[in-house]
């Protein structure tokens, strides 16, 4: 396989001479300055100016090679190099001829790669994955990444794959006196042939994983749109709510599960779906799952939102804590609007007073919004509903019959044709619950 390395160690060549060449280029015009300036000024003058040059030419080469690009999100495997899921790490590396990683880390994102350490790169699996996937599947999955140890180790890739993350660092950020555009242009030049580079390694990669669980493989690939497109769902409509009002729900990645399990069975796109749950699920590879989904939960905000600390919040207090709140504001500071208030009176709600008590004209899309809020509230508390929580559609009314209340179709027939005909029908039909 050394014969395999040579075209994207020739790529990660060419970005260290690319950074080699503009380091000189810079060091030149440097020394053109000084020497200018050692001809030109007179021998007072001149020194201090030389010094200053001189420092100015220094300083960004030695800032350049001191970024520490930021480290990913991530948590330790529980249970350390004795653990199921690093065993299986490490028979995987075995049967692929290549390195070990330095450890095995977790992270929320929907992703698994290779993260350089100091201590040599360490593989991070995105947890999503390994609370969805079968054992076999994660082993599929993981394969091809696993494979890619043998360029993580290779020092021409290694020194390259340095460069590039530094480039975007600097570029970024900057890295004074050096211009941003000079920055922006070496990057550019070193990112076409990082890209080209890690195109061959992944297909390099691919091509000598083939060996290990080629099966498990095709299906986890069926599995991770599913799997992105429920996390994201997942955060959108419930997490982030919380995180907003100051909360971080623990257990995100088995809520994960519970809506992936709910879309397989709404949308009918679970066919053979009890078979497969009915395989060992990757997470019990982890010593102690359920304190690992609590732990990466708490990670979760820090990643995809501002980085404040939230209170932990289990499911069980959501809609109490996070939902009610919520819409009861929202019902409070819904718009001053015909709809809404026939709404108050079918519903014999009164009409909110004080701080953001429809004394405003409805904007666009606040209508729909104010309007689903008063409906909600007034249904819980003429007692023909309660709040509940869906793990794919968030905060939902449950009638006294455990059927969930249609409020999308009520709104929607009072937005688009001020037509109370179904609501009084739902109403009707609640009452005799």
């Amino acid at each position: 396989m050394a014969a395999a390395m040579d075209q994207p160690v020739r790529l990660a060549k060419t970005i260290l001479r690319i950074e080699a060449l503009a380091t000189a280029g810079w060091t030149v015009l440097a020394a053109g300055c000084v020497l200018a300036a050692a001809l030109l000024l007179p021998t007072s003058a001149a020194v201090p100016v030389c010094l200053v040059l001189a420092a100015g030419a220094i300083t960004p080469v030695w800032r350049f090679h001191r970024i520490v690009p930021p480290a990913s999100s991530t948590l330790p495997v529980d249970g350390g190099a004795q653990s199921e899921l690093n065993l299986i790490v490490r028979q995987i590396s075995s049967a692929l001829g290549v390195p070990t990683p330095s450890g095995v880390e977790l992270s929320p994102d929907c992703d698994a790669w290779l993260e350089p350490r100091v201590g040599g790169p360490v593989l991070v699996i995105g947890t999503p994955f390994l609370w969805w996937l079968r054992v076999s599947e994660l082993r599929g999955l993981l394969a091809p990444v696993i494979a890619g140890l043998e360029a993580a180790h290779d020092p021409a890739v290694v020194r390259a794959r340095r460069v590039v993350r530094r480039l975007d660092v600097a570029e970024h950020h900057g890295c004074a006196p050096w211009p941003r555009g000079m920055v922006a242009q070496v990057a550019e030049l070193c990112r076409g042939r990082a890209e080209g580079m890690e195109r061959l390694i992944a297909a390099q990669a691919s091509q000598r994983a083939r060996i290990v669980e080629p099966a498990g493989r095709v299906y986890a690939h069926e599995q991770v749109g599913l799997v992105a497109a429920g996390w994201d769902r997942l955060l959108t409509r419930l997490a982030r709510p919380a995180w907003e009002a100051g909360y971080a729900p623990d257990s995100l990645n088995a809520a994960l599960v519970s809506a992936l399990v709910e879309l397989g069975e709404r949308d009918r796109v679970g066919v053979g779906l009890a078979d497969r749950l009915s395989e060992r699920p990757a997470c019990d590879l982890l010593d102690e799952p359920g304190a690992m989904d609590r732990a990466v939960s708490a990670v979760v905000p820090l990643v995809y939102a501002e980085p404040v600390e939230r209170r932990p919040l289990g499911w069980e207090r959501y809609t109490a804590v996070v939902a009610e709140p919520a819409l009861r504001r929202a019902a409070a500071a819904a718009p001053d609007h015909p709809l809404i208030a026939k709404t108050r009176d079918l519903l014999q709600l009164p009409t909110p007073t004080g701080v953001g008590g429809g004394g405003h004209e409805a904007g666009d899309g606040e209508l729909p919004a104010g309007l689903r809020a008063v409906l909600q509230c007034g249904l819980v508390d003429l007692g023909h509903a309660q709040f509940a929580l869906d793990w794919l559609d968030g905060v939902i009314l449950r009638d006294r019959a455990g059927l969930t209340v249609p409020v999308d179709e009520l709104v929607h027939a009072l937005v688009d044709s001020a037509d109370f005909s179904s609501l009084r029908d739902w109403l009707s039909y609640a009452s005799r619950l």
